[in-house]
């Protein structure tokens, strides 16, 4: 029988057909190990999804340059500075496509050393490439919003701009007439995502002749060790918070605000209760009682029953002076009680016949934008957020804006970047234009605002100029060595010879303009955008309601009839700022500004303010803080104890929770009106290139047409 079975198949001769082989792969796709330049491998994978991320990264980039290199829609450099920013916007921009493109790098790690099924990996990188591509699609919208508006594109403000009815009127006409180019945002947004489609698709057809990684570890490393320190450095080391929320990716916005509150524009229970509230509080404090709050729906928005006083003399031109940490803690004329003065210049002008001076002005405290917005726009900050980087689209009402509609000119001077707060986008709204002095510190910045001071005053429109030192800045290192008298080591010493180098800079300044022919004629208005908390109360660089963090000089000079010399002991903020200019300058129009003229100061009013870890009040002789490590109010006598030395809340419960309650109630409500746009109707109106002084939905005339009809809503004292 052995030759029966010669031709047949026994298991010791017995090969399988290539075709069982090829079955076998396709049925157990990764049950078998391969070398890492196997073209089916999760090592070859891993390194077509590094050129995916790659290619991501490239797209971004290139929008990135064309969003700095083009002008913003309304004409304006969109930054003043490219190199301050472009950088980082790379930087942040690996972050962003690494993060997106973790789950598919962490995949081919796993099976790094196994083959794949080549129908899989397609798809798993197809999902990758869409990803990537709505990130890259995402981050241009993001970039547009910011260039059109200042501000990121959020869930949350998407949802208030459909909650109320926030969208400017103008926002078509912004986009037909783009500085930028007239429908280039939308040439971008198609352009930039097809070339990624196109070079990312071919990234995974056509086998490329990439030699992978052998080492599975070394592409873990590849991957994890960058996103490490990438996140680190994100949240712990941001080479700078306010360049890093301008510049970060979309998808990095988005996850920030996830871990956020989004009720933002959410009506408040009791809203008519803290309206009002606040509206009775406002006329106990003013003493002037000829107002209405005429519109339910703006609760902070009043319309005069009398006209403004007649102003001897025509206009009053306007010196604005924000001083940069400026803290009241080591001004001289505030502190009679120290040996030495760094503010020499400032403690002769407090006392000149004159000038006026408050010796219990309190700012908003840290940062800057909060003292920008308060003294030009008498509103308070939002309890979180910058209003002027987050609520571009919300109507204010400000200084600049209202004497440009009554014939002035007004220019804005500072040393420091407008786009690093989010400030441009204001300054564009507000005034007819602003310079920016790089270098050279305070004393440049002044001597240049001189220089166009004086151009100014010989024009025949009455005019306002806003100036924003810089130099005394933390840490507090002196431009000029010959004011640096002692030791330098510790902030809290340093902040003296800054303070008198600015001082000296404010005493060359008024003195190059005293003889100008209108200097007579003009008002000087000196004083502080916030405090430091230097370690008075608590560690240093903490955020607190203390004195030394809010406590700032305000002054006021010139030889106003209407103004009355010496020091007023009454209780004043940067909000009263606004509307004591105003005063003087004989106007009385409607407005929605918390303050109040300070020419009619209540003796006895008050002041709360509730923002992030910092709470206080201010009612009578007393002042109330919140202590943010223990979250008890404390209670100090402001008249004997400026310096908040000793705690007297033992004998004072009531008044201490009081006020802790109705600063509490005022952030919620000043927080609702902020985010549901509810304080002035002019949407953001942009300023007219082609009629100076006018800007769109806030002519003269429009608001007090609108707001003089006082109906059954109407409230008055």
């Amino acid at each position: 029988m052995a030759h029966l079975t010669d031709g047949l198949m026994t298991p010791a001769n017995w090969t399988m057909p290539d075709s069982i082989h090829l079955m076998q792969q396709r049925v157990y796709p990764v049950a078998r190990p391969v070398s890492a330049s196997d073209g089916s491998s999760g090592a070859r994978h891993f390194t077509i999804a590094l050129i995916l991320a790659g290619l991501a990264w490239l797209a971004m980039g290139l929008q990135e340059l064309l969003l700095f290199v083009r002008p913003t829609p309304y004409g304006q450099a969109y930054v003043t500075s490219i190199l301050r920013y472009f950088p980082f916007a790379l930087y942040y921009n690996v972050l962003g496509v690494l993060l997106v493109s973790a789950p598919a790098l962490l995949l081919w790690v796993v099976c790094y050393h196994r083959s794949v099924r080549q129908d899989f990996a397609r798809m798993v990188h197809r999902t990758q490439l869409i990803v990537l591509l709505l990130t890259a699609a995402l981050d241009h919208v993001d970039n547009e919003v910011m260039r059109f508006m200042g501000i990121h594109l959020t869930r949350s403000l998407l949802l208030t701009y459909f909650r109320v009815d926030a969208w400017s009127n103008d926002m078509m006409r912004s986009f037909t007439g783009d500085h930028g180019g007239p429908g280039t945002p939308f040439l971008i947004l198609m352009c930039i995502p097809a070339i990624l489609w196109i070079a990312g698709d071919r990234a995974i057809r056509i086998r490329l002749g990439l030699v992978p990684m052998r080492s599975r570890f070394t592409a873990a490393t590849l991957v994890i060790a960058p996103l490490w320190l990438l996140l680190y450095q994100y949240q712990h080391h941001p080479m700078g918070q306010n360049r890093k929320l301008r510049v970060r990716p979309e998808v990095l916005t988005l996850y920030a605000e996830y871990q956020k509150d989004l009720a933002s524009g959410a009506r408040p229970h009791d809203l008519e209760r803290l309206t009002q509230a606040y509206q009775q509080h406002w006329f106990e404090q003013s003493q002037d009682s000829n107002w209405v709050f005429a519109d339910p729906d703006r609760p902070l928005l009043r319309v005069p029953t009398t006209p403004a006083p007649l102003t001897e003399g025509g206009p009053w031109n306007v010196i604005y002076i924000q001083l940069e940490t400026f803290r009241g803690w080591n001004t001289g004329y505030l502190r009679p009680d120290q040996t030495r003065s760094f503010t020499p210049f400032l403690d002769q002008l407090a006392h000149d016949s004159l000038s006026a001076y408050w010796p219990r002005h309190l700012s908003m405290g840290p940062p800057t934008v909060s003292g920008f917005v308060s003294g030009l726009c008498s509103v308070k900050p939002h309890s979180f957020y910058n209003i002027t980087s987050t609520f571009t689209y919300t109507g204010l009402d400000c200084l600049p804006q209202v004497l440009r509609r009554h014939g002035y000119s007004a220019e804005y001077f500072t040393a420091f970047d407008p786009d690093w707060d989010g400030e441009t986008v204001w300054l564009q709204r507000w005034f007819d234009g602003f310079h920016r002095t790089q270098g050279g510190g305070d004393r440049a910045l002044f001597r240049q605002a001189a220089a166009r001071i004086r151009e100014l005053g010989r024009e025949p429109r009455p005019f306002m100029a806003a100036i924003a030192s810089a130099s005394n800045h933390y840490p507090f290192h002196s431009p000029e060595d010959r004011f640096v008298n002692g030791p330098a080591e510790r902030p809290a010493q340093a902040i003296e010879y800054t303070m008198e180098y600015t001082d000296d800079v404010l005493r060359e300044f008024v003195d190059s303009l005293q003889q100008e022919p209108w200097f007579a004629h003009t008002l000087i208005v000196i004083t502080g955008d916030h405090g430091y908390n230097l370690g008075e109360h608590g560690p240093a660089g903490q955020i607190n309601g203390y004195r030394e963090s809010v406590w700032v000089p305000l002054l006021i000079h010139g030889g106003h009839p209407r103004l009355p010399p010496g020091e007023h002991p009454a209780i004043a903020t940067l909000l009263d700022v606004a509307p004591t200019l105003a005063d003087l300058a004989g106007i009385r129009d409607p407005n929605p500004w918390m303050g109040s003229s300070l020419l009619s100061r209540s003796p006895s009013a008050t002041f709360v303010l509730s923002r992030e870890s910092a709470l206080l009040g201010e009612q009578g002789r007393f002042s109330m803080v919140l202590n943010p490590a223990s979250g008890r109010p404390e209670i100090y006598d402001a008249v004997n104890d400026p310096l908040q030395r000793t705690d007297i809340s033992a004998t004072h419960k009531e008044l201490a929770d009081s006020l802790h309650r109705r600063a509490e109630d005022e952030r919620r409500f000043v927080d609702y009106l902020l985010e549901a746009n509810r304080v002035w109707p002019d949407s953001g109106g942009r300023a007219d290139p082609a009629q100076p002084g006018k800007s769109g939905g806030d002519q003269p005339g429009s608001v007090l047409s609108t707001f003089t009809r006082q109906g059954k809503d109407s409230v008055n004292p």
